[in-house]
């Protein structure tokens, strides 16, 4: 049975995250609103696209299609300038925003909100707060192309098979903290590694190995997340469970949340924490850090009258 998204965003983002859909021809219809800034000659290309792929199909929509829709998929609603701060640039999206998740509210959407958007750590938090969904049902990519990355460059440095190397990047995107506590190859911690001797694996190849990943925050990320979308679609629509880095809402005070990307179980049934992810005293200091740079923009946005 097909599975039914709609994908908002900026004309670009919207055209970028559907191309990337039709190439792995998942069971799936995909819906695109107009005011979105989609021209209908890139409209039609995405449709004559979809028309030489087995199971999938794209058509533009009403927002009356979020009544039956499984997923949104909600990518950057404008351009993110160079030059501009994570809260003022939120602080100005949010309006849009809060529109689009009251438009899906309003026309009975139920299923689930999947934020391809930088900045997430912000929107997560926001989607819930605006749409009443569950926590569960609301999902940032987050970390997760950062963390594959780094799975994979240990992988070739190690010379080791694609599955035997785990490893996590946690924190928000911009501000990515590898867990090499955490990190492994087979049974073995990454770390011990690193003090071997029948290894060629050091210190400084795993500095090197952080510095890209650190790297890699600094820059657009579009085209990575896009490779990363059809892992992320198998998993939530097609009962492909994964178990990787992803922004949800974890408790900050008693009465407080906020939002950030740690080690969780994705699903059919949306987002489930299987475990606490232990850190080393410098690890949870660096994550305290971030967390609480975060919370204080949701806080002053909150309190300029916008998320309320």
């Amino acid at each position: 049975m097909k599975k039914n998204i709609v994908i908002c965003g900026n004309a670009d983002r919207v055209y970028a995250a559907t191309l990337a859909c039709l190439l792995v021809d998942f069971p799936l219809t995909i819906n695109l609103l107009s005011d979105d800034g989609l021209s209908s000659e890139r409209l039609q290309e995405l449709v004559n696209a979809a028309d030489l792929q087995n199971n999938i199909d794209v058509q533009l929509a009403t927002p009356a299609i979020f009544k039956t829709a499984d997923l949104l998929l909600i990518t950057d609603l404008q351009a993110v300038p160079a030059d501009i701060s994570a809260l003022d640039y939120a602080t100005a999206i949010l309006p849009e925003f809060r529109k689009l998740i009251a438009s899906a509210m309003a026309n009975g959407f139920t299923g689930k909100i999947c934020l391809l958007q930088k900045y997430d750590e912000l929107f997560t938090y926001f989607a819930w707060r605006f749409s009443g969904l569950p926590q569960s049902d609301i999902v940032g990519f987050g970390t997760f192309p950062a963390t594959l990355l780094l799975e994979r460059l240990l992988q070739k440095q190690l010379r080791v098979g694609r599955h035997d190397v785990r490893a996590y990047v946690v924190g928000t995107a911009q501000q990515p903290i590898v867990v090499w506590s955490r990190a492994y190859v087979g049974v073995a911690p990454v770390l011990t590694l690193v003090a071997s001797e029948t290894t060629d694996f050091d210190a400084d190849k795993m500095m090197q190995l952080e510095q890209r990943v650190q790297q890699e925050s600094g820059v657009e990320q579009f085209a990575l997340q896009a490779i990363c979308l059809q892992t992320v679609l198998r998993a939530l629509l097609f009962e492909a469970g994964l178990l990787s880095t992803f922004t949800t809402l974890h408790p900050y005070t008693d009465d407080q949340l906020v939002a950030y990307s740690a080690p969780i179980y994705l699903s059919g049934s949306g987002t489930r924490q299987v475990t606490e992810l232990s850190l080393t005293k410098e690890e949870q200091a660096e994550l305290a850090a971030s967390l609480a740079v975060t919370r204080d923009m949701i806080t002053q946005i909150e309190q300029g009258g916008l998320g309320v």
